[in-house]
């Protein structure tokens, strides 16, 4: 083929001139279905050849991008590490300061250092994150009391001994500090208050002393058909005021201090205690209904006037009561002398009272009696201990008129009167019981009586016999009548009426 510009000779199968680069225009003879498949093939070998151009290119171009990401990655992993480093040490650092240990420690550190405001911060922190709430709570305890904060000192004790699961020992220790605190203002209504919504029996055992409790009656209201001996009791040391118709009393009211017979009758009994700091105790309250039968008052033989003679008083009850007296002129009751049936009526002027009481404790009447002895006789009863004394000179038992036993025994033989009676079918004497005297002062009876005849001072031996509730003389006649008497006779041996009565009351029970 001839290039139809340079006319220059196209070798076969080339599409352009190699001479001057004209196009190669061919004119087929085949059908357009053929050309566009030839046309589709060369698209097909251009796109081809284009691909493995951009997979050539796209492939240098990956391993340049492989290399950066790959730098990108290993920095970016190191910087990672780093910020890892850096944070785990921050938190660790952060977790350690904010442990109570280290909180505590520095606490500790600021207490040493006189720096308690800056410890109480610590010690709350070390509290918010889990220590010990006792070990630290008596800790910030102790640093409000150097800082003079009574408040908050209260403040956390009070924390302290409410707190769920305290250790008894803590409990009692926080109990000691507050209760030191209140005693020491003398505020002990409010010991009492705390004490009284104390759980804890061991620390109100313990501070007993400063509670009030309300007062306890040992019998539950209600009826009885027997006398009620009321008690009353308190908790400790103090008062009880009591009243018996329903109002309430106060340190003015009736004390209490022995049981309250309550005998027929309905009672409304209300009671308050007040402890020896002056607290006051609610009070308490019972209603009683007493429904008994009175026994008869005694009687007596003698009734009441002027005698002459050593006088025996009988007197008589119920069958299944007991008879008790008094000569003080004050109401006689369970707690007075008993009478055993021996009772002597005493020389001049004297008063008896007698009461009845039955065996469920109801009291009768009382019964009154006065009376006035005067013996018809030379020889008073001074005259008689003189006699005894004049015969133990002469016997030798004692050296001296004072009842001295000898230089050797500084002791001395003491003569009590006892009472004057009517010896039957031997006469009226006086009655002496002899003592030995310490020198100081103590005496101790012997058991031994002397009996001295009133008219004419005869002296006896005697004894009680209690089969007649009355003296019997021995049958030796010790001394006979009033002659050579002790000039200026001791009477050191001389005791009260109500002496004399009770020693022989004593006497004539025992035997």
């Amino acid at each position: 083929m001839v290039c139809p510009e340079c006319g220059r000779e196209i070798p076969e199968g080339h599409l352009y001139c190699d001479t001057c680069g004209t196009e190669v225009r061919i004119v087929p003879d085949f059908e357009p279905e053929v050309e566009n498949s030839i046309t589709e093939s060369l698209s097909s070998v251009a796109e081809t050849l284009t691909e493995e151009k951009t997979e050539e290119k796209e492939e240098h171009t990956e391993g340049e991008h492989e290399k950066q990401k790959n730098l990108f990655v290993l920095s970016l992993g190191c910087i990672f590490v780093f910020a890892l480093i850096v944070l785990v040490g921050y938190f660790s650092f952060n977790a350690y300061v904010s442990s109570p240990e280290y909180q505590h420690k520095t606490a500790m550190t600021k207490i040493e250092e006189g720096n308690y405001e800056a410890a109480l911060v610590s010690l709350q922190s070390a509290q918010d994150a889990g220590g010990s709430y006792e070990e630290i709570q008596m800790e910030m305890i102790a640093c409000y009391q150097a800082l003079g904060d009574e408040q908050s000192y209260l403040e956390n004790l009070y924390e302290l001994v409410r707190h769920e699961g305290i250790s008894r020992e803590r409990l009692m220790q926080g109990y000691d500090q507050i209760i030191a605190f209140y005693e020491g203002r003398e505020q002990y209504e409010q010991i009492n208050t705390l004490l009284q919504d104390c759980p804890e029996t061991s620390v109100q055992e313990k501070y007993a002393r400063f509670m009030a409790s309300m007062p306890e009656f040992n019998y539950v209201e209600g009826a009885y058909n027997e006398v009620v001996p009321l008690k009353i009791l308190s908790n400790t040391n103090g008062h009880i005021y009591y009243t018996m118709n329903g109002r309430n009393p106060d340190r003015y009211s009736e004390e209490y201090t022995s049981p309250i017979f309550l005998e027929s009758g309905e009672y409304e009994i209300t009671a308050v205690f007040i402890n020896e700091y002056g607290i006051q105790s609610p009070y308490a309250k019972a209603v009683y209904q007493i429904d008994v039968s009175m026994p008869f008052a005694p009687e007596v033989d003698a009734y009441s006037g002027d005698f002459y003679t050593p006088q025996m008083l009988h007197v008589e009850a119920e069958e299944g009561c007991q008879i008790y007296y008094t000569t003080d002129g004050s109401e006689p009751d369970g707690l007075s002398s008993m009478y055993t049936g021996f009772l002597p009526m005493p020389l001049g002027d004297s008063s008896f009272k007698f009461v009845a009481i039955d065996e469920n404790g109801v009291s009768s009447e009382v019964t009154v009696r006065n009376y006035h002895l005067e013996l018809i006789t030379d020889y008073k009863k001074e005259d008689a201990q003189n006699v005894v004394l004049r015969y133990l000179l002469d016997a030798g038992r004692i050296s001296s008129s004072d009842g001295t036993i000898s230089e050797e025994d500084p002791r001395k033989m003491i003569y009590v009167f006892a009472c004057c009676v009517n010896i039957v079918d031997e006469g009226d004497f006086y009655i002496f019981s002899e003592y030995i005297e310490s020198p100081d002062g103590s005496r101790v009876k012997t058991g031994s009586y002397y009996a001295v005849g009133i008219y004419n001072l005869p002296l006896y031996g005697t004894q009680f016999d209690a089969r007649t509730s009355n003296f019997a003389l021995n049958t030796e006649l010790l001394r006979e009548g009033a002659v050579d008497l002790v000039d200026e006779p001791d009477v050191t041996g001389e005791v009260s009426q109500s002496e004399t009565e009770q020693a022989v009351a004593e006497e004539s029970a025992a035997d």
